[in-house]
């Protein structure tokens, strides 16, 4: 899923700087500044060093109800490690589990936000590439660049967070 939506976004800005731009597509400056791109790109990268209250569960988020009800329950289904592949998976071998113990529980917490922090600099270059194909007047390639945006980073982000503050409520029962 992931590959469908980074290629394309390469693509397009591939084709945005030249290489790849199609004979039929009309001239003109498509490109913005290279130190405007640079710099937006820079800008993505630095959200690795978010601070630790950045990824704090918040009481909203406690309950779960939140997400369950944007749809992140359902989402898991079809994700690496989601229910679907978990359920096949002790089908073959009843013992499987993702998590035994606390230090597993505290690692996958961790993982959780490390896998947020990747898909927020993707949402961010995502939401800054769509931005510009609506600019010059690129509807279809925005809308096909948001609507991944959603699936590929948006949602993953909302799964990380509503499984970090499940995590977090047994880790603070234990």
């Amino acid at each position: 899923m992931a590959a469908g939506w980074l290629a394309p976004l390469l693509m397009f800005w591939l084709i945005i700087w030249g290489p790849l731009r199609p004979y039929h597509y009309p001239q003109g400056e498509f490109a913005p500044s290279l130190w405007r791109f640079v710099l937006s790109v820079l800008a993505c990268v630095a959200l690795a060093w978010l601070p630790a209250w950045w990824f704090r569960v918040h009481p909203f988020e406690r309950s779960g109800r939140f997400y369950e009800a944007l749809g992140v329950r359902w989402f898991r289904q079809f994700v690496p490690d989601g229910d679907l592949v978990n359920r096949w998976r002790r089908r073959r071998d009843r013992d499987h589990r993702i998590i035994r113990g606390r230090a597993a529980l505290e690692a996958f917490e961790a993982r959780t936000r490390a896998s947020e922090k990747g898909h927020l600099i993707l949402l961010a270059m995502g939401i800054l590439s769509a931005a510009h194909a609506w600019h010059i007047g690129w509807q279809g390639w925005a809308a096909y660049i948001t609507i991944g945006n959603v699936l590929v980073n948006l949602f993953p982000i909302l799964l990380q967070r509503y499984t970090r503050s499940r995590l977090q409520g047994v880790l603070a029962r234990s």
